[in-house]
């Protein structure tokens, strides 16, 4: 989306389409919801007429809701149109019909007392909820503490936000935050503390509801009931209020109520009520910030004293590589502290799960709008409030640390691996072509341009961190990676079967190593014993590994959960011939207290001792013995086993914490 095309959708000039929006029914075919015994979250909608509304609604609810259990609560409250014949088609749907008009609070607290679910959703008929909105909203009570009531993005069926949270003044005047804005927007793309939620879309524990009495009936029939509600949750019960980004909801807006007052619709109520919520509250307004700005009200619960600004090439896509695994582990080392974290993706800034997964944590991923020409203009936005800029790797550093460091923000820079030592090794290997030696020499020379111009530099071990000293680098720390033992059950050696290794085939250390495994090492192991079964593990195969592939070698691309492999296999090997950094497939082997064979290079800087944490090999012959030994004999097995605990010590997330507070302290 260009500015140009905002402006029109901004100007009501024009429409954008909205993903599975559904349009208006010619017809109500029959379906039917699944059914629970206990179902964890209890849907109430409250109808009167505007059946095709309704229906629409309870379509997107079924085609939208994937990963929970639930009701479906419907309070026909006195339609004329054809709402009850079409209800009566929909299956397993409970539907209360109310004998006279009651209006919709009344009707949400009627329908409170007969649903099963642990939470409630309150939901307007003329709303169509989007893909992972019910699991989104949960999510926050999974989370955190202390969590009362959990609203959705509203968005307008012609694409623009119409509230991302609702905020209130010191004036005790409510507003929809973000209204007519972009839904993509970075402000509006976090989750965070609001004062209220709409209620056309809002989740609340069933026990918190019945403790409140459900909605306040001096607000009948409708308008403040929900922004009251809000307030009791959080002044009553001491319970937080969340705005879910994640959780997206089309609300047409008005369909029962109307848009405007004529004193004869429900619309009128709106005035009357809006007195009684600030008489009611009047104390609690008298501390808010004293201010008409949207922004700095809505920013008013997340004003943390510690922001760190984290910038990767991409989102953390910790079950693919080692890197990823170690940047999402320290973001769960951080927000344990206590900081905020912000976090810039160069790119892919919404690829699924990694980026859900991230907000539900409560960081701000930097969602870059496409109308956004430039990550640094996004930087720009919320500089002011970082403290700590946390810049990844070489690239991006050479783009974003000195840019960052103008704004008088520190600057890490976190190597991740010493790159040019990495590309060196592979030159002395033969692996790299020598024709790129001046382009090494080169990218050498900025790297470490960069690494002295920064005021802190992270090396991921004593090895690296000796290195850069010896090339000048001030200023340097060591953070290496986070492993910790996985708590299961271990099979026992004779019920294990196979050899596995694991990389990302992005990186070529990882190439060079499995198809030296296959090609020479391997070869020498089924001389002995012809039938062990060879497992390469990892994302993104290219061509050289998937025609490694055989009967005996197998390929299976990215698994989601690599588990079954550890825990099954007899043997992990890592026959790194040349690279850098700290090995997270060791430290992943040695999670699941799996015997490892690998090189000097593999166990470089993880201070493993040979034939206590792992067995040490360099060479094809030194390899296949090794595998053999450990494949064959179970004493010596049961002792490499037994050594993998105390190899991780060092890596622990208590350790690494502590690290942390150093580097963020000084």
């Amino acid at each position: 989306m260009t500015i140009s095309e905002f402006g029109r959708r901004l100007l009501g000039i024009g429409k954008f389409d909205i993903p599975g929006l559904l349009p208006v029914p010619t017809s109500f075919d029959a379906f039917s919801f699944p059914t629970w015994e206990t179902p964890q979250v209890s849907i109430i909608v409250c109808v009167h007429n505007h059946i095709a509304f309704t229906y629409n609604c309870l379509l997107s609810i079924l085609n939208n809701t994937k990963n929970n259990s639930y009701e479906v609560v419907i309070v026909n409250d006195c339609s004329t149109d054809e709402t009850k014949d079409v209800l009566s088609s929909i299956g397993n749907v409970h539907v209360i019909e109310n004998e006279k008009n009651i209006g919709f609070l009344k009707s949400c607290n009627k329908a409170l007392a007969s649903s099963k679910g642990t939470y409630i959703c309150f939901l307007n008929n003329d709303v169509q909820v989007l893909p992972g909105w019910l699991d989104n909203l949960v999510a926050p009570f999974e989370n955190f503490d202390r969590v009362g009531l959990v609203g959705a993005k509203l968005i307008y069926p012609f694409g623009l936000l119409q509230e991302a949270g609702g905020i209130v003044n010191y004036k005790g005047e409510p507003g929809n935050y973000g209204k007519f804005n972009d839904p993509q927007d970075i402000f509006y793309n976090y989750l965070r503390e609001a004062d209220y939620c709409s209620g056309a879309c809002i989740l609340a524990l069933k026990t918190d509801l019945i403790e409140l009495d459900g909605f306040d009936e001096a607000f009948a029939p409708a308008y403040y009931e929900d922004t009251d509600l809000a307030f009791r949750i959080r002044y009553q019960l001491n319970k937080k209020v969340y705005y879910q980004p994640l959780a997206q909801v089309v609300h047409f807006e008005g369909v029962s109520s109307g848009k405007i007052s004529d004193g004869k619709n429900v619309k009128s109520y709106q005035v009357v009520n809006a007195e009684m919520f600030k008489a009611r509250w009047q104390y609690i307004f008298q501390g808010f910030p004293q201010t008409t700005d949207a922004a700095t009200i809505a920013r008013k619960f997340v004003q943390k004293d510690k922001y760190i600004l984290i910038v990767e090439p991409s989102l953390p896509t910790f079950d693919q590589d080692s890197g990823s695994r170690r940047m999402f582990e320290l973001i769960k080392l951080l927000l344990r502290l206590n900081w905020s974290v912000i976090f810039s993706p160069g790119r892919d800034t919404q690829q699924e799960p990694y980026y859900s997964t991230l907000v539900n944590m409560g960081v701000w991923v930097l969602n870059k709008p496409s109308f956004q020409k430039s990550s640094k203009n996004v930087l720009k936005r919320v500089i002011q409030w970082v403290d700590i800029a946390w810049v990844c790797r070489p690239g991006t550093n050479r783009r974003y640390g000195r840019f960052i460091k103008k704004f008088g923000v520190r600057w890490i820079n976190d190597t991740v691996d010493i790159h040019f030592l990495r590309e060196e090794r592979a030159l002395k290997m033969g692996v790299m072509s020598q024709r790129k030696s001046r382009k090494v020499a080169r990218r050498k020379r900025r790297e470490l341009s960069l690494l002295h111009d920064a005021d802190t530099v992270v090396a991921i071990t004593d090895v690296e961190a000796d290195l850069l000293s010896s090339y000048g680098v001030s200023r340097v720390v060591v953070i290496p990676n986070v492993h910790h033992p996985i708590s299961v059950e271990q099979p026992a050696f004779d019920t294990r079967k196979g050899i596995c290794f694991i990389g990302s085939y992005r990186h070529l250390p990882n190439i060079d190593a499995a198809t030296w495994l296959v090609n020479e090492i391997m070869p020498l192991v089924w001389e002995k014993l012809p039938s062990i079964p060879l497992y390469l593990l990892g994302n993104e195969p290219t061509k050289q590994v998937i025609g490694l592939k055989s009967e005996n070698v197998h390929v299976p691309g990215y698994l989601a959960d690599v588990s079954p492999y550890f825990l099954s296999s007899r043997v992990f090997v890592a026959p790194l011939r040349f690279g850098a950094g700290m090995k997270g497939k060791i430290g992943q082997s040695l999670e699941f207290g799996l015997p490892t064979v690998t090189t000097d290079i593999g166990a470089e800087g993880m201070g493993l001792i040979d034939r206590k944490h792992y067995l040490r090999a360099n060479t094809a012959e030194q390899f296949a013995t090794a595998i053999l030994d450990l494949y064959s004999n179970e004493q010596l097995w049961s002792e490499i086993a037994a050594g993998t605990r105390d190899a991780l010590t060092p890596y622990a997330p208590e350790r690494v914490k502590n690290l942390l507070i150093e580097v963020l302290q000084q």
